[in-house]
């Protein structure tokens, strides 16, 4: 699904499970991912490049990696996303997020702030 303003979708996606709490039951985390490639390490490190372009001269960022039926090891995907970014790192209160997901041949890249990061449990606790 392709949508115009993911922002949006997350600001109503909150503001429904706020007001309607247990009418969402099988959503668990929304995050937006801003690009899909093969899970091949320099394809993945290129599309990396790219999108760093939204981490600003002064903030810093974090890796996550969240990967199911990887072919690399975290510390390569490691090496070969700080190598693609120049900026600052801060593991503790980052900026931005690289956050990348494997799925099996497919790699989804996200470069959000860790607000962007929906999680429909804290939500539902929060109400």
């Amino acid at each position: 699904m392709d949508v115009e303003d993911p922002k949006a979708l997350l600001s109503f996606i909150t503001d429904y499970v706020r007001s309607e709490p247990f009418r969402v039951r099988y959503i668990l985390r929304i995050i937006p991912v801003n690009r899909v490639v093969d899970t091949k390490l320099e394809d993945i490190a290129k599309a990396v490049k790219e999108l760093s372009e939204a981490i600003g001269p002064g903030e810093t960022f974090r890796i996550t990696i969240e990967a199911r039926e990887s072919p690399y090891s975290d510390k390569q995907l490691i090496d070969a996303l700080a190598d693609a970014v120049d900026r600052d790192v801060d593991l503790d209160s980052p900026d931005k997020v690289v956050l990348l997901e494997i799925f099996g041949e497919y790699a989804g890249i996200s470069v959000i702030s860790p607000n962007d990061i929906v999680s429909i449990q804290k939500l539902k606790r929060a109400v």
